[in-house]
């Protein structure tokens, strides 16, 4: 006889099999089960979970794409999308879109592939660094914050306007941290006015608790006025971006999101002239777990060339204690034999130890219906290449590249 009244397994074994699944299985399972949701929104469900897939991180890309177009585009056809949509919002369907693939060697598009679509007008496309699964998008006043692995966003608070005539001409920088110490994480806006680049010291902080009610903008105070010209990279608790001072000089600005205080560093005059050292043409990776500066410039295959034939490029490292400027040159093999002519751009380097290149995208980079690759170079001068396929029609306005990208149950 059969018994119909058979047990359930233990929740501590459920536990541990949901641990093992993919993200897009346990989306699909909270809704099964108020058990198997209780557990997976649980805060030691989300902890271990999130130190798991620590230990299998993935390439992020982002992409800003038409899906469709009233007529051909022309080679300015980056233009000509983005004012036909802004003249014309029915003219396409302009959105962004996520791609994730795991970092390990030898990548597929089957292992570990994820993908999620945002309407444009909810959010823009201006993207954060992900942190601990999570990405901010800001656009003008409007702010979210986006698990691409779930497929979830919250939209977060208005960013406040600024009080005078002045703010159609200003422009609003938003970058996005982690506080470890009270597990919240935050958004840091600086606006910024656009004609003069005149800093305003108007700096607002929004706190957000994940599962607790939408927080408010906090104005804080920066004794050091400045106006951010670079992206931020987030590390160890800090926020790390390139600024102008109210006279023009090039700042490293370090904001330490537990205690909301800014600290500014000022490249010499003997570094910045070596590397030929400017904002924004400079942008911050991480290199070999420190915070370094790239020139955007010095992509391939037209970096220096070396008298042996290597492809040669400078970085600078930065040292997080005492702010000094360090500068490496960074040496690559064979390259040409390898890619080709191909553009790429040092994005920084990976647990692994690998230098990971992305390829140029954005005004005639890509063109529709073209792949995008991302390479990886060890020290024993291997280079491997993972690429993504366009969809045929897709007219690639942008795309953009981040590291270490893991999954989190952060919004589900």
């Amino acid at each position: 006889m059969v018994n119909s009244n058979s047990q359930t397994p233990p929740e501590d074994l459920e536990k541990k099999i949901l641990l093992r699944l993919p993200l897009k299985s346990l989306v699909k399972l909270i809704q099964v089960s108020k058990k198997w949701a209780s557990i997976i929104r649980g805060e030691e469900f989300r902890r271990e979970y999130l130190l798991r897939s620590m230990t299998r991180p993935r390439v992020m890309l982002m992409v800003e794409r038409m899906t469709s177009l009233p007529h051909e585009p022309k080679m300015s056809w980056f233009h000509d999308v983005y004012e036909e949509q802004r003249r014309n919002p029915g003219s396409g369907e302009y959105e962004v879109l996520f791609h994730s693939v795991y970092q390990e060697k030898k990548p597929s598009l089957s292992s570990g592939q994820q993908q999620l679509r945002i309407p444009f007008e909810k959010v823009g496309s201006n993207i954060s660094q992900p942190i601990r699964g999570l990405t901010c998008l800001h656009l003008d006043t409007k702010v979210a914050i986006c698990n691409p692995g779930t497929k979830n966003y919250r939209i977060l608070p208005e960013i406040p306007a600024l009080e005078d005539e002045e703010w159609r001409e200003s422009s609003i920088k938003c970058f996005f941290g982690y506080d470890e110490d009270t597990n919240v994480f935050k958004v840091l806006c600086i606006k910024t006015r656009n004609l003069s680049s005149i800093p305003i010291n108007d700096c607002h902080v929004l706190t957000v608790e994940l599962g607790a009610e939408p927080s408010y903008w906090r104005r804080i105070i920066c004794n050091d006025d400045h106006s951010p010209v670079t992206e931020a990279l987030f590390k160890g608790g800090f926020l790390y971006y390139g600024a102008w001072s109210s006279t023009g000089n090039n700042l490293v600005v370090r904001f330490n999101v537990t205690s909301e205080e800014f600290t500014v560093w000022e490249p010499s005059e003997e570094v910045q002239r070596d590397a030929d050292f400017s904002f924004p043409r400079w942008k911050f990776v991480i290199y070999e777990k420190d915070i370094a500066l790239v020139d955007d410039f010095a992509f391939f295959p037209a970096a220096e060339i070396d008298r042996d034939g290597t492809n040669v490029f400078p970085i600078l490292v930065i040292d997080e204690i005492s702010g000094d400027f360090e500068r490496k040159i960074i040496k690559i093999h064979g390259w040409q034999q390898k890619v080709g002519d191909d553009v790429f751009y040092f994005k920084g380097t990976i647990g692994t130890g690998e230098l990971v290149f992305a390829q140029c995208s954005g005004m005639d980079g890509l063109m529709p219906g073209a792949s995008f690759s991302v390479l990886y170079y060890d020290t024993k001068k291997f280079l491997r290449r993972s690429t993504i396929e366009a969809v045929a029609g897709e007219h690639i306005l942008e795309a953009r590249t981040f590291l270490d990208h893991v999954d989190s149950t952060w919004l589900m």
